[in-house]
């Protein structure tokens, strides 16, 4: 069957799917040697592997099977072959099983595998028939199988090497064997990292023999194919940097030894200048610093490697031969000249501070101190600590080495006023570790650095430096020779310094934001906005120039005229005027409060004088700039012919689109300031300054300005109309919930005399029943026989609720009784609001003592809480409901009329709030129709 499996895909060249067929049979249901032979036959080499694999659980005799074959085939047939083998070889060492996704090799074997396949690779190779093992057999003496896997790809065959001896290979992994596996098993399959070390070992020496670095001369072996072909040098010289490095990686990982001459070798390729590495790769400095760090000084000659590390320019490595040799000076001036990472030099400084002593210290450090500024040069943040931490002493000799150097002295004291405001500075730069080689070389010398620096806090407070107002303002010079532009931040954020010697300095340099600054702290605001404005006036014609430039080379008519003022205030020409317009408004702003109207309002109007002056000019000429750029003749803004594509009627269109957009824009300009200055100048005085300046000129000059004027104050009194009707209706609902509260019927609690204990009800009763608001109820003649036995401070009220109050609990809010109805204290002179039977109407309306009161008074007495107002007091309120918002406008809108597609309404709006007048016409009440709580038949109780 599978025979004619085979000559049936095969017919049709689909031996990949008899391959794929191959994967996913069972192995012991196959005849293996008819499975074999046709998998050789047809070069079936993934199944084949599979085969032996799984079938024999041999792993050697497939290399051979495939180093047979590129051995016997053309180097372009044999590629896909090798690299067959290559993937194959890789799996293994990693312990996964091939083809891909067939899970892994058993762990008990993996160790036996790596090796079994390393020492085959390390074999001499059989086959010495192909004139490239011949080659290669006649320069090295022998001809391992490696060595036609690095003729066909050096740097693959490599790196598939360095995957048998990963340094995860290497750790003991018992723990994380299977139970199964005994511990004896486990000593036995899991080699140790010597063992390990000594296979790695072999295979290096058989890389540097076939290479032949223990030579002088490498050896560059001719070979050819198999069909004669065109013969070629290996190793080229980008496969014999791929050796060198695969060497010097584990030699500096102390993985593997090599001689004095293999070590001249890689030293200089690595000092060459041909040698390049990318991300992946470490620098070429760093292997060299790698290979100083794990090889004995005995191993190679200094002064040679001095020379190449000097002529490749690797400051860090001749620093480090420098140190060795005990020369700290020329240690010290290598590696101050490393500028890509200058804390090795202050790692290096700060090391020989702390181990010199007696003369020898001295004189580094008066070496250190003459060569301060290009330690400031190189990082200031590290020199400044160095002086807090070891020459706090000799600071004023140090400032005056730096007076020499400005850019230096700036530097230093931009630290020390960094320091002097944040108390901490930044070593990002330092604390990134961008490679292994600092952990591993400097790793001591580097974390005894960075805990110093740790104790930035302790050394700041312990050595501070006082910074007096000479060095103060030396650095405000400096910063405005230096960095202008931060010169207002930083007036902003410190405050320590005279005043008057700064604003000389800003004066004198030009920097006139920072000028204005202080002369707004000094109190001259005036000054202060005219060195604000100053240059307005070339800042404005630059910009539209510019704009002027830009219509001429382009054609706007794509661009509608409501983006052409956004797209015009984008360029970079317009950035300077806005800066200027935004921090005069601020100044303005800050300063109209504290000074008078009248200063304010100068202060204002010369702003506003400022940028309408432009505007002015812009309605009044017939060109842009005035310079007479825009004419109609033949020529451009630029002065050179316009040509034959451009006509008069085309000049003219884009002059007037030009002065359209620059009326936008500069109307834009005075519009902001109205609308900043509007909070602090009266809308009116601003109308008749733009009236009385501008009076000879067309009203639409000014259109857009007092249109948003308008607009401005239409809106605030909409703000102010809308507030008040809210407020009015929610007063409107508090009165109502009010006089619901006081017209309610009051109802006793029980049908007994809370004086007597006897029935209200009871026959012969002679007296009339009074309820009060609390609950409680009394014979009329019971609560005056009562008053009659009590003292002459006795109050008139529910007597209940009067023995139980103190004085404190009469200053107190009402309560609610147990029935849920409101108490309130009792006022001398007064009687709580009762309901009585008919015939006792008269007695009650002299006890309440009605008389008129006004709405303000009621609402008065309301907030101010006064003792002597009681809520029982109050007459039946008149409410009527306030007019409501939308009523006003839509009045407002029957009387001016909307616009000329709507007429004007002759009749009445119509009220939201319906009025309606109560039945009982007596009391003149107008009441809504929500309350009906209101209703006049529970205001008594029968």
């Amino acid at each position: 069957i599978m025979q004619a499996l085979v000559e049936h895909y095969s017919g049709k060249g689909w031996l990949q799917r008899v391959e794929q067929c191959i994967l996913h049979m069972d192995i012991s249901s196959l005849d293996f040697n008819q499975v074999v032979r046709l998998c050789r036959e047809h070069g079936l080499y993934g199944a084949l592997i599979y085969l032996f694999n799984q079938g024999l659980n041999d792993f050697r005799t497939p290399l051979e099977e495939l180093l047979s074959v590129i051995q016997n085939a053309t180097r372009k047939d044999a590629t896909s072959t090798c690299y067959r083998m290559l993937v194959y070889l890789k799996y293994c060492f990693q312990g996964l099983a091939f083809p891909p996704g067939h899970g892994t090799i058993p762990r008990a074997q993996l160790h036996a595998v790596r090796k079994e396949l390393l020492q085959f690779m390390l074999e001499d190779s059989k086959m010495l028939t192909s004139e490239v093992f011949k080659g290669f057999s006649s320069s090295s003496g022998k001809c391992p199988n490696i060595c036609y896997l690095l003729w066909m790809d050096t740097e693959a065959t490599l790196e598939v090497v360095k995957c048998a001896f990963a340094q995860e290979n290497f750790e003991p992994t018992s723990s994380t064997l299977d139970a199964s596996v005994s511990k004896d098993e486990e000593d036995t399959d899991i080699e140790s990292p010597d063992s390990q070390n000594i296979l790695l070992q072999s295979v290096v020496d058989a890389i540097i023999h076939i290479v032949g670095l223990e030579n002088e001369a490498i050896h560059s072996v001719v070979v050819g194919t198999a069909e004669s072909e065109e013969s070629e040098l290996w190793p080229s010289v980008s496969d014999f940097g791929h050796i060198v490095e695969f060497v010097s990686f584990f030699v500096s990982y102390k993985r593997a030894n090599a001689s004095q001459r293999v070590l001249k070798h890689i030293l200089k390729y690595l000092t060459s200048s041909t040698t390049s590495y990318d991300d992946k790769k470490m620098p070429p400095q760093k292997e060299v610093l790698q290979l100083f760090n794990v090889v004995p000084q005995t191993d190679w000659n200094s002064d040679y490697v001095l020379n190449l590390c000097l002529d490749a320019h690797f400051h860090q490595a001749c620093g480090m031969i420098y140190t060795a040799r005990n020369q700290n000076l020329a240690a010290l001036d290598s590696y101050m000249k490393d500028t890509m990472e200058p804390y090795h030099a202050f790692i290096f400084i700060n090391k020989k501070l702390l181990q010199l002593a007696s003369d020898e210290a001295l004189s580094f450090r008066s070496t250190v101190i003459s060569r301060f500024a290009e330690l400031v040069n190189l990082s200031r943040e590290c020199a400044f600590v160095l002086v807090i931490d070891h020459f706090h002493d000799e600071i004023q000799q140090i400032l005056a080495e730096l007076h020499s150097d400005h850019c230096s002295l700036f530097l230093f004291l931009k630290t020390a006023i960094e320091v002097h405001l944040s108390g901490k500075l930044d070593f990002s730069e330092l604390t990134a570790r961008n490679y292994e080689i600092v952990e591993s070389l400097y790793s001591g010398d580097l974390e005894d650095y960075l805990q110093r620096l740790s104790n930035l806090p302790k050394l700041f407070d312990r050595n501070p430096i006082s910074m007096t107002d000479k060095l103060v303002e030396l650095y405000l010079e400096l910063l405005c020779q230096y960095e202008p532009r931060s010169v207002l931040k930083f007036l902003e954020t410190f405050d320590s310094y005279r005043l008057e010697r700064c604003l000389l300095l800003c004066l004198d340099y030009g920097v006139t934001d920072a000028a204005a600054f202080l002369q707004e702290r000094v109190g001259d605001v005036a000054s202060a906005l005219e060195l604000v404005l100053a240059g307005l006036d070339e800042k404005v014609n630059q910009f539209i120039a510019s704009v002027e430039n830009a219509f001429s080379r382009t054609s706007s008519k794509s661009i509608s005229e409501i983006e052409q003022p956004d797209i015009v205030l984008n360029m970079s020409e317009a950035r300077p005027v806005l800066d200027v317009l935004r921090s005069s408004i601020g100044l303005c702003q800050r300063n109209s409060q504290r000074l008078d109207p009248e200063e304010s309002q100068l202060l204002w109007f010369q702003l506003v004088d400022n940028f309408s002056d432009p505007l002015k000019k812009l309605y009044g000429s017939k060109v842009v700039n005035g310079k007479g750029c825009w004419s109609v003749g033949g020529e451009t803004t630029n002065g050179h012919p316009t040509g034959k594509g451009f006509s008069q009627k085309m000049v003219n269109s884009a002059y007037q689109r030009c002065l359209n957009t620059l009326r936008r824009v500069f109307s834009q300009f005075v519009g902001e300031i109205i609308e900043a200055m509007a909070g602090y100048i009266p809308l009116p005085a601003i109308m008749a300054k733009l009236l009385s300046d501008n009076g000879s000129q067309e009203f639409g000059d000014f259109k857009l300005v007092i249109h948003r004027m308008l607009s401005m104050y239409l809106y605030e009194k909409r703000i102010l109309e809308t507030a008040k009707s809210v407020i009015e209706d929610d007063s409107f609902y508090t009165l109502s919930l009010l006089k619901r509260g006081v017209c309610h019927g009051f109802a006793p609690q029980t049908f007994v005399c809370c004086v007597c204990n006897c029935s209200l009800s009871k026959e012969g009763a002679i007296s009339a029943v009074r309820v009060f608001s609390c609950g409680h109820a009394t014979h009329l003649h019971c609560e005056s026989e009562q008053s009659k036995s009590s003292n002459k401070d006795f109050k008139d009220g529910c007597p209940v609720c009067l023995s139980m109050s103190d004085t404190q609990a009469r200053n107190k809010s009402p309560i609610l009784a147990e029935n849920g109805l409101p108490k309130y204290p009792v006022v001398e002179h007064e009687v709580p609001y009762g309901v009585h039977h008919n015939h006792e109407t008269d007695h009650v309306e002299r006890s309440r003592g009605l008389h008129q009161m006004s709405r303000f008074e009621i609402l008065n007495n309301l907030q101010k809480g006064q003792k002597s107002f009681h809520i029982e007091t109050v007459p039946p309120l008149k409410l009527s409901p306030p007019a409501i918002y939308h009523e006003k406008i839509q009045k407002r809108v029957s009387l001016v009329g909307e616009s000329s597609r709507h007429s004007v309404r002759s009749g009445k709006p119509q009220k939201i709030w319906h009025m309606k007048e109560p039945k009982s016409k007596k009391s003149g009440n107008w009441l809504p129709p929500k309350s009906s709580i209101f209703s006049s038949d529970k205001n008594q109780v029968q």
